[in-house]
């Protein structure tokens, strides 16, 4: 019985060629579009699960209080945190703590190589984290200073070779920086795997700190380190966070200086990369919300392609009556006729799933490169959910939504009467007729909230990258710093021989440095007040010497601008700075003038305000502008350098900069970027989002196309006798179309009173992480509205003009 029933189903898809093909092409875009979402989301979901232990490591967060007022949320905090923590809490059996570097450059054989970024580690982290050992064993000497381990990709870059042999090089002399002291290689790691978020280029020794700072900086002193810790099975996490607060009171009551204490609490590994919004970052972060509106999403297309596999499959129902007819006179019982109905469903959902999965294979590399991902199809539906592969997951789903999708047109087909069937009449259903028209609503509801979502994405990126932000980049290069190192004395004359050179050019106007850029996140300075009893107040820190405002035509509403004798190494000498409006605002300045040469006080001194700028953005416009001051510090290998060119003869002008600085620091590697595309590039994440969500916006709205294609047709032969009736009482084509298409019209006015009003609520709520946001205007609503109806008017009259230019006499003869 079974195999009648697939013959039954091949032989009637191979006469409704057409019918068929849409249908299965219509399933496969949807399973297509879905499976390319869930396993971009699926990766995003799974950072760090990797580590076998990940379940039960957590990074260790603080707060940072003011009085009552919390003045800062991140993770960095005090060397001693972790082995205090690991020595006071037995529910914790390990830990590691970890510190970054900058870039730098090392070099074995003459062979320079510039890394971007280093970490220091103890030897635990290897317990901790399920990062892959390619050669040593570097736990065993980790503790010791002077050991390094390399990523594979650096190391393939530092030896010239792709050989995979690594063991040979263990032992092997490296160096680095622009001193280049030299360091033991230990260890070569496999590349950190693209979910983790933690990366690295080169790990040190945690025990190599002591060549760099005083051992006091590993106790309560150095706030600049990230803990890792692993806690015991049946460890309670909230339960251990509430014993924080006697670990804050014992350990940390206070600075003195700032007046500031500390508060701890935990954050889980597998949480980091999606719900981290903490200062100081040492790595990328996503956002989980994005990712479940695209779950959401492929949800829907889903859901929209099995309507239409329902729309249309009740739109060929009538032309199929009479097959019906002939199946029941013959014998078929209704329960028969139903499973043949549900077999051609499932054959129909099948093949549409193997047509999907070709489709995927064959445009992945496509779609990894629009989100940037190396996403492969094999791991994916062999990953493990819940216990249970993928794959098994997505064969379920796609039963039973074929099983659904296929049971409301096999009820309908097997419900007609033979009678009726054989005599091409058909009683009409008014639920029938309902439940159509909600489909069709649902898909069209969704498909304007798409539209109009996709044109909200737009918009606030566009809005973003237009606002003025009170600087200039245009024109402008950076310079990565030099590897210098803070032994290295004859920093400062170098970078001011070097920006002095670099200005005799006459195609370069300006030089500045500074030691972050625009874009990255500014330390903070704690307890600033106008008086010693003043109450204090939190600004942000930029350190640069005095051609950074003039690089970037930064706005100086009084005072004056730093002088070459303002700088110094020694930041306890130094005694100038500059605040903006926002800074001055907030110390109860009455205006810039009025600040101008008054004192402030931070870090135990007293410092002159020697000019206020205007307000600009340092960061994106995703957060506010904040309070700044700005100090002429110079810490060495940190700077960054600034440079203005003219814009003529681009090329010949970045070979000059880069000769210079070839004959400044021979030792390090020149790499340079543009300002503005560096400063864009923040805006990266939401450019990337909008792509993936106008991509499947698009698919979404082709599907529900077809679903409209299938009522369309549906109902134009419903009406065949109607339409014949009213042409003989002299009704024109116009006339017929207008009947035709006046319900479809008004079934998408009323999606549109459905899907605006949602994606309204839900894109105020999306903004709502943005500080500066567009606005939502007259074409958010009008728009998607007008997009919608045509493409519905194009379908809907190539559907009905045949019907309404057909013989009446034929439809008229039917009894």
């Amino acid at each position: 019985m079974l195999k009648n029933y697939f013959k039954t189903t091949l032989r009637s898809l191979r006469k409704n060629r057409l019918f068929s093909l849409i249908n299965i092409f219509g399933l496969a875009v949807g399973i297509t579009a879905s499976v390319f979402i869930l396993q971009y989301a699926f990766f995003e979901l799974n950072f760090d699960r990797f580590h076998s232990k990940s379940s039960t490591i957590y990074r260790v967060m603080n707060e940072r209080f003011e009085g009552e007022r919390m003045i800062q949320r991140g993770q960095i905090t005090y060397s001693a945190v972790g082995k205090q923590m690991f020595e006071d809490y037995p529910e914790i059996v390990d830990y590691f703590t970890l510190s970054t570097f900058g870039q730098n450059v090392i070099e074995h054989n003459q062979n320079p190589v510039k890394i971007p970024f280093s970490i220091l580690v103890e030897p635990s982290f290897f317990d901790m984290f399920s990062f892959k050992v390619l050669a040593g064993n570097p736990k065993e000497v980790f503790d010791q200073k002077r050991k390094m381990i390399l990523s594979e990709s650096v190391a393939e870059r530092l030896f010239k070779s792709d050989e995979g042999d690594w063991d040979q090089y263990i032992g092997q002399i490296i160096r680095m920086g622009s001193s280049r002291l030299e360091y033991e290689l230990v260890g070569i790691l496999e590349d950190a795997p693209s979910n983790s978020s933690l990366q690295y280029d080169v790990i040190l020794s945690r025990a190599t700190t002591f060549d760099f700072f005083d051992q006091a900086e590993f106790g309560w002193l150095g706030s600049d380190y990230f803990h890792y810790i692993q806690l015991d099975e049946n460890a309670d996490p909230d339960a251990l966070v509430a014993k924080f607060e006697d670990f804050s009171s014992k350990y940390f009551k206070g600075d003195e200086v700032t007046g500031t204490f500390e508060k701890f609490h935990l954050q889980p590994l597998e949480d980091v990369y999606l719900y981290s919004d903490y200062e100081y970052e040492n790595h990328n972060t996503s956002e989980g919300s994005t990712v479940w509106i695209l779950i959401l999403i492929a949800v829907f297309i889903l859901v929209m392609a099995w309507i239409n596999y329902i729309n249309l499959t009740t739109s060929k129902s009538l032309q199929r009556a009479k097959e019906v007819g002939v199946r029941k006179v013959v014998g078929a019982t209704k329960r028969q006729l139903i499973i043949q109905f549900l077999t051609e469903s499932l054959v129909l959902n099948f093949l549409a799933f193997v047509l999907a999965i070709t489709l995927v294979q064959f445009f992945q590399s496509f779609f990894n490169m629009l989100v940037e991902r190396n996403l492969d199809l094999i791991e994916f539906l062999s990953s493990e959910l819940l216990g249970t592969s993928v794959i098994v997951w997505v064969l379920g789903v796609l039963f039973l939504g074929s099983f659904l999708s296929g049971v409301y047109p096999a009820f309908i087909l097997a419900a007609f009467n033979p009678s009726e069937s054989l005599k091409g009449q058909f009683s009409k259903s008014s639920k029938g007729q309902l439940l159509r028209k909600t489909l069709v609503v649902f898909q069209f509801s969704l498909s304007i909230a798409l539209i109009a979502g996709t044109i909200l994405v737009y918009q606030q990126t566009k809005f973003m990258k237009s606002q003025d932000l009170g600087v200039n980049m245009d024109r402008v290069i950076t310079l990565e710093a030099p590897a210098l190192t803070r032994m290295d004395t004859t920093f400062v004359e170098r970078i001011y021989q070097f920006t002095n050179t670099l200005e005799r050019n006459a195609r370069i106007n300006k030089v500045g440095t500074s030691m972050s850029v625009f874009g990255s996140r500014l330390p903070r300075t704690f307890n600033v007040r106008t008086s010693a009893e003043g109450e204090g107040h939190m600004l942000n820190r930029l350190n640069a010497n005095f051609g950074f405002l003039d690089v970037y035509e930064v706005e100086l509403l009084a005072g004056r601008n730093f002088l070459p004798t303002d700088h110094n190494r020694d930041f306890n000498l130094i005694k100038g700075t500059i605040l903006n409006e926002k800074a001055v605002k907030l110390l109860g300045f009455e205006n810039a003038e009025d600040a101008v040469n008054k004192k402030i006080t931070f870090f135990g001194r007293d410092w002159e305000i020697i000019g206020v700028t205007a307000d600009f953005h340092h960061r994106s416009l995703k957060s506010s502008i904040e309070p700044l001051m700005i100090s002429p510090f110079y810490n060495g290998g940190d700077d960054t350098y600034h440079i203005r060119v003219d814009g003529s003869n681009l090329p010949e002008t970045i070979s000059y900069i880069e000769k210079t600085f070839d004959e400044f620091f021979p030792n390090d590697l020149f790499e340079y970027n543009f300002m503005d595309a560096r400063f864009d590039s923040q805006y990266k994440a939401d450019q990337q989002f909008g792509k993936i969500f106008n991509l499947f916006s698009l698919l979404a709205i082709a599907i529900a196309c077809l679903g409209l294609f299938g009522l369309a047709g549906y109902t134009a032969i419903q009406k065949t006798k109607e339409i014949g009736i009213r042409k003989v009482l002299g009704a024109s084509i116009g006339n017929i179309l207008h009947m035709l298409s006046r319900e479809f019209f008004l079934l998408i006015l009323l999606s549109s009173f459905i899907g605006l009003p949602l994606i309204f609520l839900g894109g105020r709520a999306w903004l709502a992480g943005y500080e500066y946001q567009t606005k939502i205007g007259t074409l958010f609503f009008l728009l998607p509205v007008l997009i919608v109806l045509l493409v519905a008017a194009t379908i809907i009259v190539g559907q009905s003009l045949k019907t309404a230019q057909s013989n009446p006499v034929k439809s008229l003869r039917q009894d």
